[in-house]
């Protein structure tokens, strides 16, 4: 099936759709995924495992911590790497100018110390309470090599609990700013179904860059797949403004509008690949309470 570049409302995937074709033989891309972590052991072995299963394309795992503990564990790094021994590994401590308050910010220059560690063609990302599903990274590939032109593929998700059960939107966007109020978040709710973002009943996101040339901005960050050269390009934003931090922009938003400023295409492989978990932060919670 061909890809579609920047569809008109998202329709609801068929069952053929939701099933990844079979690998190419021989395919010698490396992509890299980066991983950010802080303190979810059990979930990081998870994300780490998905990755590894990955079929149809080499790959590379970069994990960046956060301060975080458990990677100073010796025992805990060993039960990774028996996952996969060739982890790249780094733990990113407090040093002047890494500091921030802001969550977006944080996520945004770590999202790009471990693009810089990576060496892959391609770059991914999966913080560490999601999984890929069967196929993820080998569908966005195929995208990309379809669409040439193309800069960034993206994927729809499944959203879950920590228990691993489906969730679904009951009325309201749960990413619009909770300070805003429950009718913002209802009319944010019902102006994403209207563009086919959510399915009343579905716990899938069928998020989308554009529908019918005009930006929607709707791109997770574990989502995506990125040719190296558009990071060069376009890198995580690092600093917001005051007026931005308070209207609660994430990094991933801010990366999608930055994406259009610079005209890069964007395709989506129209199959939700991605196991997301509600809630939660792959940063250092301790610091940043007051701003998630």
């Amino acid at each position: 099936m061909p890809v579609e570049k920047h569809p008109t409302a998202p329709r609801p995937a068929t069952e053929a759709e939701e099933s990844p074709r079979a690998p190419r033989p021989g395919r010698a891309c490396l992509v890299s995924v980066v991983t950010l972590t802080h303190d979810r052991p059990d979930a990081l072995l998870r994300c780490v495992r998905s990755v590894a299963a990955q079929d149809g394309v080499r790959t590379e795992h970069v994990i960046v911590g956060d301060a975080c503990p458990r990677l100073d564990d010796e025992g805990f790094v060993a039960a990774l790497r028996d996952v996969r021994a060739d982890l790249v590994i780094h733990n990113q401590r407090r040093a002047p100018g890494f500091e921030t308050s802001y969550l977006s910010s944080r996520l945004g220059r770590m999202r790009n110390v471990g693009i810089a560690l990576s060496r892959g063609a391609f770059v991914a990302q999966l913080d560490d309470d999601n999984a890929y599903r069967p196929g993820h990274l080998r569908t966005l590939v195929r995208a990309l090599e379809d669409s040439p032109d193309a800069g960034v593929a993206h994927s729809w998700r499944r959203l879950v609990t920590d228990a691993g059960e489906e969730f679904v939107p009951a009325g309201e966007d749960p990413w619009w700013p909770v300070v805003e109020g429950r009718a913002a978040r209802s009319e944010s709710y019902r102006r994403l179904v209207r563009l086919g973002v959510f399915v009343p009943g579905s716990p899938v996101v069928r998020d989308v860059f554009k529908v019918d040339g005009e930006l929607v901005a709707r791109l997770d960050t574990n989502e995506l797949l990125v040719r190296r050269e558009i990071h060069d390009k376009v890198p995580f934003r690092e600093e917001f403004s005051r007026a931005r931090q308070k209207m609660q922009w994430t990094e991933d938003f801010t990366f999608a509008i930055d994406l259009a400023r610079a005209g890069i295409d964007v395709v989506c492989t129209r199959r939700a690949t991605v196991d997301y978990t509600m809630g939660g932060c792959s940063t250092n919670g301790e610091e940043l309470r007051n701003t998630v």
